[in-house]
């Protein structure tokens, strides 16, 4: 039966405290590990949410919560998948099916022009003919997206109203304005920008009948993420114009995409599992890049960890030995009135502060890494598109619990050598 009297906490801490300057760099140096994991945890955690913030802040825009992006069910052949092979887009019949279910409030659609198209310009003192791609899409979707004093709506005369893709930009100014020589550009510099667009003529085909084929005034009047990756985007009635001048007739309308606005946010679970059901697939690409980077930072992470864990042995032998060395300390202290607990308190005291200590260097060796890797990040690697300010994203919460790991590891690899120290016999341990 333990004593129930003994050291004061004050006494103790001041033991703990004495001992771990005693044998400070025996400490250290069985502390390597610990010190390595915790830099590395800072370091993988922080750069993990910094390609996070990269890849959803610049590359992945944020859609409503109430909207979802359908598109044709894509086939696959092996490894490989094809979207729309099956399908060559969504019919109206689907988007009347689609907009009788519960809780759908809109339906704003996007059509492929099929027909073949030529821009040709002026910019900046050098001529540029090029073919393009491009689509139409509901006015009302885009709106928001439009610069002030700008219109995105079809009109008979006037310059067709086309948006671009803000990636489009972006590829623009990381890598053709370098190759060409050309400046950089801002969204505001080059809104209201004009071009010819020769509609019924490409490089690749053309209408046999010359007659059909005409030019029409473009002028650029904002950039908004549902435009076309690499192409224009104009107001859906241009397409369905172009397509009845240059092939008699509308045809079939099929449907690249079509955004579905809910009521709410709570309707969109039910919406979306009743449109699966007809076939159609749901945009999953952030979800699908959010999940493959949470898991890189959970392996990093995960691996930093076990560093750690794996250190803890280390501090174990060490303390093991340290007491050993120290049983004759021990036992006196035994015999002047330090009960069991007082001893396993004290060798926790050190662990604790051994791990507060080695989680402070950890954290400042990633902190310093983390500075040093992002400056050569920054000065170092060519500008490529969406190339970030940073490559990391610290917070406080990630160093607590870097501090947390390296506390809990150490005091765990003190835990045995602990109740060992406690079962020393004073007498035995005196006389040695």
């Amino acid at each position: 039966m333990e004593d129930s009297s003994g050291y004061s906490m004050s006494r103790i801490s001041s033991l703990a405290v004495k001992n771990i300057i005693r044998n400070k760099k025996a400490i250290l140096l069985s502390s390597v590990g610990i010190i390595f994991g915790i830099a590395s945890f800072v370091f993988f955690v922080s750069l993990g949410n910094g390609i996070k913030s990269a890849v959803f802040g610049k590359i992945l825009s944020n859609l409503p919560v109430n909207v979802i992006e359908v598109t044709p069910k894509s086939s696959t052949i092996g490894i490989f998948s094809f979207g729309g092979l099956s399908s060559t887009g969504i019919d109206d019949a689907t988007v009347d099916a689609i907009s009788s279910i519960k809780g759908v409030r809109e339906i704003y659609k996007e059509l492929v022009l099929d027909v073949p198209i030529q821009a040709r310009g002026e910019f900046y003192s050098r001529r540029i003919v090029t073919d393009l791609a491009a689509t139409g899409i509901d006015e009302d979707l885009v709106r928001e997206d439009i610069k002030e004093g700008y219109k995105f709506t079809f009109k008979e005369d006037g310059p067709i109203p086309i948006i671009v893709s803000k990636h489009l930009l972006e590829l623009y100014n990381s890598n053709i304005a370098q190759a060409m020589k050309l400046p950089r550009l801002t969204a505001d510099a080059i809104i209201g920008f004009k071009f010819k667009l020769i509609v019924g003529r490409s490089f690749l085909a053309g209408t046999k009948d010359t007659s059909k084929v005409k030019e029409y005034e473009c002028q650029l009047v904002g950039f908004s993420d549902k435009a076309i990756l690499l192409g224009i985007t104009m107001p859906i009635e241009y397409v369905r114009k172009f397509r009845r001048d240059v092939e008699g007739s509308e045809g079939k309308e099929k449907y690249k995409k079509i955004y579905v606005i809910g009521e709410n946010s709570s309707i969109i679970p039910s919406i979306t599992q009743e449109i699966t059901s007809m076939g159609l697939e749901i945009d999953k690409t952030r979800k699908t890049i959010g999940g493959v980077i949470s898991i890189a930072i959970l392996f990093l992470g995960t691996l930093s960890i076990l560093i750690v864990a794996l250190s803890a042995i280390n501090i174990s032998n060490t303390f093991a030995l340290l007491i050993f060395e120290r049983r004759r300390e021990l036992g006196i202290l035994r015999a002047v009135g330090a009960t069991r607990g007082d001893i396993r308190k004290m060798i926790f005291l050190e662990a604790s502060i051994a791990g507060m200590f080695n989680g402070l260097i950890g954290v400042v060796s990633g902190i310093l890494f983390i500075r040093f890797t992002d400056y050569l990040a920054r000065t170092k690697i060519p500008d490529f598109p969406y190339k970030p300010d940073t490559f990391f994203e610290m917070n406080i919460y990630i160093l607590i619990i870097a501090m947390l790991f390296s506390i809990f590891f150490c005091t765990l690899g003190a835990l045995l050598p602990s109740i060992k120290a406690s079962k020393i016999d004073p007498a035995k341990a005196i006389t040695m």
